[in-house]
């Protein structure tokens, strides 16, 4: 609260995001529940990975048996040779769509977030990729802990591609309009200089926004914002800065639609307590934020 005060009162009350540093995503990961989804986030990860010339993962996690809690036992073997052939024609399906970008396949055994955060660990994965509301693995438990130990435990940042989220070829191909969100705390700012970075290698415009949830002085907080610009930054045009009244978790979907952004980035910090964590996650703003917003998200943890 302390850091928010002083920056109301128009004084750095946070460290200068570093004007100098650039982040190379050579190692994305991109995780597939197969569904259509994914299949939507798809298109996301591979332009990642071409502009940034990387290595694309494609992993899709196959949860432990039991995987069919409502079938009788007897039913389980040609339930379990029909997802085997889905899979193999879904992997000769993606097989085909990454053509042309360096990459390779998994098919792993084990629950969702333990196989994403050995494959991170174990590749020294830069950026995560995954999609939202699909048919299993992932996308069946975003709105249970497994999401959310996704955004909040990966220890890469992590790009969500939402329901809302526009997926035509432009928004695919070019970065235009960037917006980062801020609270003025030490976690949101953590993503300052993703977004920095991000503005200066894609040519983009920069949008900085905050949200006074209860009142405010909209000048001072807009000093503030411009603040988190230093010099040096090299960016193509001046930021865009924006002070909202209301809630994060309303006004930042909103100003992604109003602004035409291609990309949201966000700070998010790393909860201690994991049930806490599990049973609020669905009334939080993040929740609200990546189900809502009409780009896809990028979430860097604290």
């Amino acid at each position: 609260m302390e850091g928010k005060a002083a920056a109301a009162q128009g004084r750095r009350a946070y460290p200068a995001p570093d004007a100098s540093a650039r982040f190379a995503f050579r190692k994305i990961l991109f995780a597939t529940d197969l569904s259509t989804a994914a299949e939507k986030a798809l298109p996301y990860a591979t332009e990642m990975a071409r502009c940034y010339g990387a290595m694309l993962y494609v992993v899709h996690a196959i949860a432990p048996p039991p995987a069919y809690p409502y079938a009788p036992a007897a039913a389980w073997p040609s339930l379990e040779e029909q997802e085997e052939q889905f899979r193999v024609e879904a992997k000769r399906h993606l097989e085909h769509c990454l053509e042309g970008i360096p990459h390779k396949t998994e098919f792993r055994h084990g629950p969702v977030f333990d196989v994403l955060r050995e494959e991170i660990e174990s590749k020294q994965i830069d950026l995560l990729v995954v999609g939202t509301h699909g048919r299993t693995g992932i996308d069946k438990v975003v709105l249970g802990s497994v999401a959310e130990s996704i955004f909040r435990e990966a220890a890469c940042p992590v790009l969500t591609i939402g329901p809302r989220a526009h997926t035509d070829s432009h928004s695919t191909a070019e970065l235009a309009r960037i917006l980062y969100a801020t609270d003025f705390s030490a976690e949101s700012l953590a993503a300052a200089p993703y977004a920095i970075s991000l503005c200066r290698e894609h040519r983009a415009q920069l949008i900085l926004l905050t949200c006074l949830e209860h009142g405010g002085e909209s000048r001072a907080m807009i000093r503030s914002l411009r603040d988190l610009v230093p010099f040096g930054s090299d960016l193509r045009c001046e930021p865009i800065c924006v002070v909202e009244q209301g809630p994060h978790g309303q006004k930042i979907p909103e100003a992604c639609e109003a602004h035409g952004v291609d990309l949201l980035v966000l700070g998010i910090a790393r909860e201690k307590y994991p049930l806490a964590r599990q049973l609020h996650f669905q009334r939080s703003a993040l929740y609200k934020i990546i189900t809502q917003a009409t780009c896809p998200v990028l979430t860097v943890r604290a």
